[in-house]
């Protein structure tokens, strides 16, 4: 969606009412400037989420992470100096663009390139620095991470995507109902994708605790092109409700730009507000099935040395005094 229709009156509006934070794209070509500005005067929290051309993977990872960096930080530094700090900073830590539309569609793929060592301490760094400059930094994870053992980051190794060493304030884990129903071809009925959301929300409970926070969609079409959407705003309060039955409360949802274009935006926003309700039954085999084969994968990965988590009290708290935070992300 056009940057200019994130900074509609009615739009901020909506989200101050609710207490729903603005999490908003930065591409190249993009000036963030005027949409800080805009939320700022309405009292909308914004999250910065910088991405890269296509051509260059989109989203952090291993093979990408020097040119992500130096282009995040050179955000930060415009920002900084005109006195426009967006609230937080958003990772979207996948693998390349590339990579993750072959492994949708069912074809083979090679974890992606570069020196997952020096991508790392580069993304490392960066968090530090936002955190020098008042700003906490979080990241989407791809749910596969949740399998890793603590001690043999198998999946993060495999798709590029460092989560464990990162001192970040939160860990948004991507739990996309429509998504698995979508690209499970069949395979997966409802009630094995409310499994996955509640059993995915418990995982991230336990691995990262008070951390732990889920983003949920999606509503539009993302950068795939072909991502299944939520049928109504009902599916997604379902899934909000599964997760707040987990424990979490932080949610975001994906995305602002599809709730748009299917109205009433309200609508997808209440659902965001959906009290926690517990599965009603023990939940689906098939999906269980499907975690534990997640598990086994990491658990029979290359062995790895246990490496301490940078500190994480470098990461100052969330700019909200409430324990619950909602946001949506704008294309």
């Amino acid at each position: 969606m056009p940057a200019a229709a994130l900074r509609a009156p009615a739009l901020l509006a909506a989200l101050r009412e609710r207490g729903v934070q603005l999490v908003f794209s930065a591409l190249p070509d993009e000036d963030p400037l005027p949409t800080i500005v805009a939320a700022r005067e309405h009292d909308v929290d914004t999250a910065l989420w910088p991405m890269l051309d296509n051509r260059d993977g989109r989203w952090a990872n291993s093979a990408n992470a020097p040119r992500f960096v130096d282009f995040t930080r050179r955000l930060l530094a415009r920002l900084d100096a005109a006195d426009a700090r967006p609230h937080e900073l958003c990772l979207d830590l996948e693998p390349p663009l590339s990579t993750l539309r072959r492994a949708t569609h069912g074809r083979p793929v090679a974890p992606p390139p570069g020196d997952r060592e020096a991508a790392t301490a580069a993304l490392a760094t960066l968090v530090r620095e936002a955190a020098a400059l008042g700003i906490a930094s979080w990241a989407a994870a791809v749910p596969l991470v949740l399998a890793d053992p603590h001690d043999r980051p198998t999946w993060q190794r495999l798709l590029g995507t460092p989560i464990d060493p990162l001192p970040l304030q939160r860990v948004s884990v991507m739990l996309y109902s429509s998504l698995a129903l979508g690209y499970g071809r069949g395979l997966l009925r409802t009630r094995d994708v409310d499994t996955l959301v509640y059993q995915g929300a418990c995982l991230a409970r336990q691995r990262f605790g008070p951390r732990a926070a889920v983003a949920l969609g999606a509503i539009g079409r993302g950068a795939l092109g072909d991502e299944a959407g939520f049928r109504d705003p009902a599916a997604l309060a379902r899934d909000v409700a599964l997760v707040r039955a987990a424990g979490i409360d932080d949610l975001a949802l994906f995305d602002l730009g599809g709730a748009l274009r299917r109205p009433p935006l309200q609508h997808w926003l209440d659902a965001l507000l959906e009290p926690a309700r517990a599965p009603a039954d023990r939940g689906s085999r098939r999906a269980r099935l499907l975690w534990f084969t997640f598990a086994a994968i990491a658990r029979a990965g290359r062995s790895t040395p246990p490496r301490p988590r940078a500190d994480a009290g470098a990461v100052q708290s969330r700019p909200s005094g409430s324990s619950s935070k909602s946001s949506t992300s704008g294309a």
